[in-house]
């Protein structure tokens, strides 16, 4: 039986619907343009069955070493891992599993990565002096002051201590109290400066490209983050940009959102978004498109004349309305007429099963106009193929169509069934992505390998192909190969590094509109193999944590 009901093109097919463990058996057939159909190639035999990998856990090699964090910080383990099918990740400390989600502690799993994040490090008193806690005592000492202060009481493992000096050193140390008393203190090491918290700012913007219709309202959000909060501005095409009544900025703290009311084609162009503070400066390009009318073609010229047709050239419009030109439409009008006739239909067909003995030399396509038009012929000269396009229609009318087959006795076939009533007008279809169901998961290669992602494109007109790595687009030169055509694209890297990795997305644009289809990869440009589970040990010194991981490895 067929495993593919619709045209394949490729030389690569994924066939669904199979049983597991059935045992199934392949060939193909090749079909040219006079649609004659090849032998049937070698049969190959294949049992439908999962790949299975082993799991392989991939860990940083700086965890081979003991891992110091101050008591208060933050202490983050990742590991990257694979395996077929999906392995479940499990942490464990001193040997017992550790819960997912606690105050402190949390660990975040995606497809291929895991991480383990333990926040405010800490460690409790050996020992308790045979009566339990009650609270602790936070205590603290400017450098230079012999008197401690009293920062806090209370029964939390952290303290946020206000009212510091900025520039100033101050030791701290901890007490616990229970029943019988108060305990030894424990300090820390060295003093601490007071400083403020600083970050460079960051954009988390996933696109850098947006559509909007003529005459449609556009909102962009730009969301950011940055210690302190930095400020914010926006260029279009290099010039620092203008507000006005219909284009407007409205800044936060953590994002600045740009609306557009009424856009036109003055709006679409290239945006920068610059945000700054006294770290650093971090700036994004957005690409806003303003969808309409193209300008009309330039330079219209009469090139050659004859009794029966007239051959006419022109340049391309200097606005093409914010995508590509699909085609052009060569309108008519009789000099005593007012009617310009201009849309034309497309139509196709199949041959007749039966040529009267005679071969087939040509077709006759006619067309009726609703609802009491009489049949006219729609092409004058032999028609050889099996479609036509048909023009010198009305926009907006309905009209039905049906072909005559010729064959070389010169007899002509009874005609064939109508199209049915068709109105005459523009198509339109919103571009569509179509992608093998592999690429709903993360796509893993090893460092070396091409690394491909393929896709399948359709829409009215021809949406324009646009790739994103991490919300920006990809350039392509060196490694890097984007391959388009009307129904089909393409992304390559060749020899691909683990800076490959991140999320790669396929944007389509076109007056139909835009959708987008986002995939994972993952670049593996290490051969560990973690043996052992991780276990983690913590010793206090004076208020530090020591992390120590241990762990086995094979190369």
């Amino acid at each position: 039986m067929k495993a593919n009901f619709t045209n394949v093109i490729e030389n690569e097919f994924t066939v669904t619907g199979l049983t597991e463990d059935q045992s199934y058996e392949f060939r193909v057939t090749a079909k040219n343009a006079a649609g004659v159909w090849s032998t049937p190639s070698e049969s190959v035999t294949i049992i439908a069955q999962d790949v299975i990998e082993g799991p392989t856990a991939f860990i940083d090699p700086k965890f081979k070493s003991t891992s110091v964090v101050q008591a208060g910080e933050t202490f983050i383990i990742d590991a990257d891992y694979f395996g077929k099918p999906l392995p479940e990740v499990t942490w464990l400390k001193d040997g017992k599993e550790i819960d997912k989600v606690t105050p402190r502690m949390e660990v975040k799993n995606s497809l291929t990565h895991t991480t383990l994040i333990i926040r405010d490090c800490t460690r409790k008193p050996d020992h308790d002096g045979g009566s339990k806690i009650i609270y602790y005592v936070v205590e603290m000492q400017a450098k230079g002051d012999n008197t401690w202060t009293t920062c806090s009481e209370g029964k939390a493992h952290e303290v946020t201590v206000n009212g510091l000096a900025k520039g100033k050193e101050y030791l701290f140390r901890v007490s616990a109290v229970n029943e019988k008393g108060k305990s030894e203190p424990k300090s820390l090491l060295v003093p601490i400066t007071v400083n403020d918290t600083s970050a460079q700012p960051i954009i988390n913007l996933l696109s850098n490209i947006f559509s909007v219709k003529a005459g449609n309202d556009l909102k962009v959000d730009v969301p950011f983050k940055g210690v302190p909060p930095p400020t914010v501005e926006w260029k279009k095409d290099g010039n620092l940009l203008k507000e006005t009544s219909r284009v407007n900025v409205y800044t936060s703290d953590t994002s600045s959102q740009l609306t557009i009311k009424d856009a036109t084609r003055i709006d679409a162009g290239m945006y920068e978004v610059t945000v700054a503070n006294s770290v650093g400066t971090t700036s994004i390009e957005i690409h806003i498109n303003v969808f309409e009318r193209p300008g009309p073609p330039s330079e219209l010229n009469v090139d050659e004349v004859s009794a029966d047709f007239i051959s006419l050239s022109w340049q391309p419009p200097h606005y093409t309305g914010g995508c590509e030109i699909s085609n052009y439409v060569v309108e008519k009008r009789d000099t005593g007429s007012t009617i310009w006739q201009a849309v034309s239909v497309s139509l196709s067909w199949d041959k007749p099963e039966y040529d009267g003995g005679a071969k087939i030399t040509g077709y006759v396509v006619e067309r009726k106009q609703h609802p009491d038009s009489c049949w006219l012929k729609c092409n004058f000269t032999n028609l050889l193929d099996t479609f036509l396009e048909v023009t010198g229609l009305e926009e907006g009318e309905q009209y039905d169509f049906r072909v005559i087959a010729k064959n070389s006795a010169e007899l002509f076939s009874a005609p064939s069934e109508t199209t049915g009533a068709v109105t005459v007008q523009h198509d339109v279809e919103p571009p569509k992505i179509t992608m093998e169901d592999k690429f709903r998961q993360a796509v893993v290669v090893k460092a070396g390998e091409l690394l491909r992602i393929d896709a399948d494109i359709s829409g009215r007109p021809n949406p324009t192909v646009f790739w994103l790595k991490n919300g920006r687009n990809i350039c392509t030169k060196g490694r890097v190969e984007i391959i388009a055509t009307k129904t089909h694209t393409s992304l390559l890297i060749r020899e691909s590094v683990r800076k490959d990795s991140g999320q790669y997305t396929l944007t389509l644009q076109s007056t139909g509109g835009t959708t987008n289809r986002a995939v994972t990869c993952k670049v593996l440009d290490r051969k560990q193999k973690t043996t052992k589970t991780q276990k983690t040990k913590r010793q206090l010194c004076k208020d530090e944590v020591f992390s120590i991981v241990k762990f086995d490895e094979e190369d």
